[in-house]
């Protein structure tokens, strides 16, 4: 049993014409105490929604919800009185993509508003709001106002405000979509300290791979309202089953550039191909396009290459063209397979994956 068990969840809808949609499909799922776990898939996937059913912030239609212990929902029904419900919530932080913050009052009354409930003094309430600021970097900024603070120092704020009732569990909707890539990066390394130092469990709920490479340990990928694919971002990464998964794992903005530039259509397709290539390097050898050509008698060109730490272990994806018939072709994805690579060929559309 895991801090958060969901258990054949879904949520459905009626739509304008009175059918119902299904958003979240039979969809289970266990995050263990500490994790940090992703939950990843294009826009309209199902995974805000999926992951708001833990606090009930959305209600399910079918299935079982248990957080800490707690049963909140069996066979569809919520079971936890409404007054329960709301002290559970604030063991529950949650920061969003557009911060949600009150621009008529302070950063520091911003965070404290997060404590009129609690049952502490103003000054206790002041101080504890200061100490969460410190622990953002922020104290200094504590008397301005949210319009004066950057997107970044925005996000910060919500954080300490979400951590403000000491929660066990952190859910993150897309809370870095909306900053530039050097904001998005410290939010990210701010919230795997964090998870550190305060012992939280994190649901990190994002489009981007790429997030959930930086901090996650665990990753389930959603498509069309069920999960497709789920486990430890190391077996998912190297051993990517779903064609989606395909997709994601080298998924990067460089590597989605690199294929729209390419004119795949000019390819000879019966004598070229191009693959994507995700491996442990500690498992590979560096010479990976040397080795193709001495083990399998094909010429491999590198277009892209790029080293990633994976929980301090590094893992490796490239992007190379192989010249070589059907016969050669097959050859070289035995063999990378053979040498535990993750490979997919690219279709002829070139930023698709077959």
């Amino acid at each position: 049993m895991g801090i958060i068990d969901l258990e054949h969840v879904s949520v459905d809808f009626p739509d304008k014409k009175g059918k119902i949609v299904q958003a979240v499909h039979d969809v289970s799922l266990t995050v263990e105490k500490g994790d940090i776990y992703g939950v990843v898939g294009f826009s309209g996937a199902g995974k805000s929604t999926l992951v708001r059913t833990v606090n009930l912030l959305q209600k399910p239609t079918a299935g079982n919800i248990k957080v800490n212990g707690t049963d909140f929902v069996k066979d569809g029904k919520q079971v936890i009185a409404n007054k329960d419900l709301q002290l559970a919530r604030r063991k529950i932080g949650m920061i969003f993509q557009n911060f949600n913050l009150l621009n008529e009052i302070s950063v520091v009354d911003n965070v404290s508003f997060a404590l009129k409930h609690s049952g502490l003094k103003e000054k206790e309430i002041k101080e504890k709001s200061l100490k969460l600021l410190d622990l953002v970097d922020l104290r200094d900024k504590a008397n301005f106002y949210p319009v004066q603070l950057s997107g970044g120092q925005q996000q910060r704020v919500a954080i300490a405000r979400a951590l403000a009732n000491e929660p066990d569990i952190l859910i993150s909707d897309e809370a870095t979509s909306a900053l530039d890539p050097q904001n998005t990066l410290q939010i990210l390394t701010l919230l795997k300290k964090l998870q550190k130092d305060l012992n939280l469990t994190i649901v990190l709920i994002t489009h981007e791979m790429a997030a959930i490479k930086k901090v996650c340990n665990k990753v389930a990928l959603m498509q069309s309202g069920q999960i497709v694919e789920k486990g430890s971002l190391r077996d998912v990464v190297l051993h990517p089953k779903n064609d989606l998964t395909k997709s994601f794992v080298g998924g990067s903005l460089e590597v989605i550039n690199t294929l729209k530039s390419l004119n795949i259509d000019k390819l000879d397709n019966d004598n070229e191909a191009i693959y994507q290539l995700v491996y442990s390097m500690a498992n590979v050898t560096k010479t990976i396009v040397v080795d193709l050509y001495r083990e399998v008698g094909v010429e491999a060109s590198m277009l892209y290459g790029n080293v990633e730490l994976l929980d301090d272990e590094p893992i490796g994806t490239l992007l190379v063209q192989v010249k070589g018939d059907k016969t050669k072709q097959q050859e070289t994805v035995a063999y990378l397979r053979k040498a535990e690579v993750a490979v997919t060929r690219l279709n002829e559309k070139g930023d698709l994956y077959e």
